[in-house]
């Protein structure tokens, strides 16, 4: 079902957990075979932004290695200043900018490894970055195994900073070897792979989406909004637009006509709102309202009209109720399809307007 698009309540902010609170009580009164995919589908969800947080990254290796390059790849944008590279305040430091943050913690030498141990009991890393800028690795690897003894194991990424290009893959191979061979039985398998930011965007996108993939799921959609890596945006956005259309689809086959509407609405102006943010946007209801308006403008009576057989479909007991479910659902994707082709892969709201309209029929199975 696809709610009117300029419905007033997509006006008012969502409050997001309000509306999970109402879903969970709705979840408490289905049926058990009804109950238990629209609590599967709620989790992720839940997680990926009730619980959403910055990425808490471990940085270790040789003192030589530039911070603020590292940083500054990684968002793509100067959000740190070179001068700042050897200031070590001992505590997990913050870096942001308009799409996303992530937080630091410089553990390199000569800070001792008992002050990075403390602030790591306070606040575990999701993951280690162990810098390599040509000086011997002895001292460095004996850091990382001080600071990471007894501690629960992290991926730890091998990065190089400063290398030309012609050195970067002889430095890669070296790196890794490094790391195999000195971080010990303890951490034998963790090391995730090693990257050479200065090989340009294309190595930054990967090292990435590596990263991602090893983050915890309140911390994955952080590093796709600051890293700008479409890929890793799609792959979170896609899983957003499905659970939200399963949901939907759940909702709408509730025998109750029309007191649905105003869960689904919130539902869908939720999941547009979701990608706007995914891809680096404000998330704000009032944008993801004016551009569900935008796209539904040229629908018309014809909108009205799905939507009146929509609820008198719910009146036909079991079978209107599946259809009214398939259309709830089928609406919801495509409209989130339609959200991830205009604000993650740029296309223009004509091309978008016409890919909603090709999906808005009830697929066999939301991909």
């Amino acid at each position: 079902m696809l709610r009117a698009p300029f419905s007033s309540n997509l006006s008012q902010p969502v409050n997001i957990s309000t509306l999970y609170e109402k879903l969970e009580k709705l979840a408490d009164r289905l049926p058990s075979q009804l109950q238990h995919p629209l609590l599967r589908e709620i989790r992720p969800i839940r997680m990926l932004f009730l619980q959403q947080r910055a990425p808490r990254i471990l940085l270790l290796g040789d003192r030589a290695g530039s911070r603020s390059e590292l940083v500054n790849s990684l968002f793509g944008r100067p959000v740190a200043e070179a001068g700042e590279d050897y200031l070590q305040d001992r505590t997990w430091q913050l870096f942001a900018s308009s799409r996303g943050k992530l937080r630091m913690l410089d553990g390199r030498r000569p800070v001792a490894a008992s002050l990075v141990r403390r602030a790591l009991a306070a606040e575990p890393a999701d993951l280690c970055l162990y810098l390599h800028a040509g000086a011997p690795a002895t001292e460095d690897l004996q850091r990382m195994h001080e600071v990471l003894d007894g501690a629960a194991p992290i991926p730890v990424f091998g990065v190089t900073t400063g290398l030309a290009s012609a050195e970067a893959e002889s430095s890669r191979h070296e790196l890794h070897a490094t790391l195999e061979r000195g971080a010990g039985k303890q951490f034998a398998g963790h090391v995730a792979g090693v990257f050479v930011p200065t090989l340009g965007k294309q190595e930054v996108h990967k090292f990435a989406a590596a990263m991602a993939a090893e983050l915890p799921p309140e911390a994955k959609l952080e590093m796709a909004r600051l890293s700008g890596v479409r890929e890793l945006q799609l792959e979170i956005a896609g899983a957003l637009v499905k659970s939200t259309a399963a949901i939907c689809g759940a909702v709408g086959a509730q025998p109750i006509p029309l007191a649905d509407f105003p869960i689904l609405t919130a539902l869908q102006g939720f999941m547009v709102a979701g990608i706007m943010h995914i891809s680096g946007r404000e998330r704000s209801a009032k944008l993801a309202a004016e551009w569900m308006g935008a796209l539904g403008a040229n629908i018309g009576l014809g909108l009205v009209l799905r939507e009146g057989s929509r609820a008198a479909l719910k009146f036909v007991p079991i079978w209107g109720d599946l259809v009214s479910g398939g259309i709830a659902a089928a609406g919801t994707y495509a409209v989130g399809k339609a959200a991830i082709a205009y604000f993650i892969e740029g296309v223009s709201l004509p091309d978008a307007r016409r890919l909603f309209r090709r999906r808005k029929k009830a697929p066999k199975q939301l991909k």
